[in-house]
């Protein structure tokens, strides 16, 4: 790999991490994924996979340690479910979104032609492979250090129970209280996009009008999305 043609890219990375790496072979790892590195074996080039196992290990026990510290009445049950949160696909997807993190991957031919820089898993396990590769290059301390930064928003919601990703559920179970039940329909009102990169809109109908709409990549995603908004919506109003 040609670093100085990677130059503004690893800077641009570096700068959004707020870590500068000392070898950047880690970090053009941390971010390769495995259908370019099959396309370039012959370059003895290596994926991120190892990375990403590492890196998992890594944020498990620095959020977990974060959450342990912070809330000492939690028993064992609470903290990995809190925990589960923080570190789950959407989370890190999520993140790695904010930073534009899909933008630097380095993908094979048919990853970028189905809409790989956008996959929550792909980015997920970009976010695991930095951190693991920050662990490698600067040690444990440089790496806590980064993730707890990356993540404290999430960390932040988790240990105050505020951090749901079950939105659907959350908004049918509030709609079924009792002396207040309401009718939730969802309803794809609109798909948009090329087939390998489909955008869908769902609305959320509340008693037969529509409420709040939202979209997403797949109809889950959708429903999710225009749920999390009909929950911050319902507090201000609807009973």
């Amino acid at each position: 790999m040609n670093f100085a043609t990677w130059k503004d890219e690893y800077i641009n990375i570096e700068e959004k991490l707020q870590y500068t790496y000392t070898n950047k072979s880690l970090l053009i790892e941390a971010i390769t994924h495995s259908t370019y590195a099959y396309e370039h074996r012959s370059e003895g080039i290596e994926s991120n996979q190892r990375l990403e196992f590492l890196g998992d290990g890594i944020l498990d026990f620095v959020v977990g340690e974060a959450l342990y510290m912070r809330k000492p009445e939690w028993d064992e049950g609470l903290l990995s479910k809190s925990r589960s949160l923080v570190v789950c696909e959407r989370t890190l997807a999520q993140q790695a979104e904010h930073l534009n993190i899909g933008e630097y991957l380095l993908l094979g031919k048919g990853e970028e032609g189905t809409g790989g820089r956008k996959k929550a898993s792909t980015l997920a396990d970009t976010m695991e492979s930095l951190f693991a590769a920050i662990y490698l290059d600067g040690g444990f301390a440089s790496a806590k250090k980064v993730i707890l930064s990356q993540l404290s928003t999430y960390i932040d919601q988790a240990a105050s129970g505020s951090l749901i990703f079950d939105y659907k559920s959350k908004l049918l179970e509030k709609a079924q209280e009792k002396h207040h039940t309401h009718e939730v329909v969802f309803q794809v009102v609109e798909e948009k996009g090329p087939v390998h990169d489909r955008v869908f809109v769902v609305a959320v109908l509340i008693d037969g009008e529509e409420f709040t709409r939202s979209e997403g990549r797949s109809k889950k995603e959708a429903e999710q999305s225009a749920s999390q908004l009909a929950l911050s919506k319902w507090n201000n109003g609807i009973t």
